[in-house]
């Protein structure tokens, strides 16, 4: 399938889910009209809507009609927007999608409400914070409210279920580790932990979106049907290899497409796939630079790009672009039994793109 009629095909899945956002019963049921404005902040910017877009291709793929996956599709997109709030917080980030972060715009509307700048500051992460909390319960209420489009309870108390064990359990442990590894020596961590930690973090949020559509196009959970099993590790193992281009889009990629600051990884002191390949490639000195520059949010901008010149030296980059081709290459023959479609063409198209996107 061309990359055009691919995208084409994601603007109408996010089409659909941001008619859901809209409706009234839910815009009106959040309070205050500050909180609101919050919750819907990143989902008014501009997104390609992967998630949701995994979701309907799923359940399309296995036969299943996609309307009755649209709430579900909504809230796998909530519920990665909620994580993403809270995860600019720990990383301190200022710009999410090219605009300010919710704890900075809110810091920013604080200032001039006339909130002194330490009071800004709290009131901004702390709106941030319960932010993500609304999203979060959000995506459990859209997930229940699939009952209404004639999705089997047992299906949905089972997406539920997995959301709020599997899914949540899995991420947060991922960012966990994501955080203590930041502080960690690189020389004492291997590829397999981070490759464990980016499942957790990404892939684990893929497979349940694969895992939903599939559950919900087949009116099966997963435990009932091997083939939506098959799906959630395909969309698992690409969502991994997901997370490691954007590693590498971390490091060389252009901000004004990406809407964020490139280099921003090296400062937060991230341990990826392509530190620890480089590091390892590297002599002493290099090695003694790079433990000076990694995670020093005061490194200059010349410390910077001389790290990242080093990180594509010792082939950090190459090396991880291969690892991100590989798990993709095993990904597509998870989904090998799916009859041919539109919709398996979709998502063999999603798992090439991961690994070739730019932004």
């Amino acid at each position: 399938m061309e990359r055009n009629l691919f995208f084409e095909e994601l603007k109408r899945c996010a089409r659909i889910v941001d008619e859901v956002f809209y409706q009234e019963q839910y815009r009106e049921s959040f309070k205050p009209e500050q909180l609101r404005d919050a919750v819907y902040s990143y989902l008014s910017r501009p997104a390609k809507r992967f998630r949701p877009g995994v979701v309907f291709f799923s359940c399309g793929a296995v036969g299943g009609a996609e309307e009755k996956a649209k709430l579900a599709a909504a809230a796998v997109e909530v519920y990665h927007t909620w994580t993403l709030v809270h995860d600019d917080i720990i990383d301190n980030d200022s710009k999410r999608r090219g605009f300010p972060t919710i704890h900075e715009e809110y810091r920013l509307k604080a200032i001039e409400w006339g909130y002194l700048p330490n009071e800004a500051k709290d009131l901004g992460r702390n709106v941030a914070i319960l932010t993500g909390d609304l999203q979060h319960a959000w995506a459990v209420r859209l997930l229940l409210d699939s009952i209404h489009l004639g999705v089997p309870v047992p299906v949905v108390l089972d997406l539920i279920g997995r959301m709020e064990n599997d899914l949540t359990n899995g991420l947060v442990a991922g960012e966990a580790l994501d955080v203590m590894y930041a502080a960690k020596p690189v020389n004492e961590l291997t590829e397999a932990d981070v490759l464990a930690m980016l499942e957790l973090k990404t892939g684990v949020l893929y497979e349940f979106c694969g895992i939903a559509g599939a559950s919900i196009g087949l009116g099966q959970s997963a435990a009932e049907n091997g083939l939506v099993r098959s799906i959630g590790r395909f969309a698992r193992q690409c969502g991994t290899a997901f997370q490691l281009q954007d590693d590498i889009l971390g490091i060389v990629g252009d901000e004004k497409l990406l809407g964020k600051a490139v280099g921003s990884d090296i400062r937060e002191g991230k341990r990826t796939t392509i530190v620890l390949h480089a590091f390892s490639n590297a002599g002493s000195k290099d090695q003694q630079f790079m433990m000076q520059v990694l995670g020093n949010p005061q490194a200059t901008e010349e410390d910077v790009e001389k790290l990242k010149q080093l990180l594509i030296e010792y082939n950090g980059i190459d090396h991880t672009r291969h690892l991100a081709e590989s798990i993709v290459q095993r990904a597509v023959e998870e989904i090998d039994p799916l009859p041919d479609s539109k919709y398996k063409d979709l998502l063999l198209t999603w798992a090439k793109y991961v690994v070739h996107r730019e932004f």
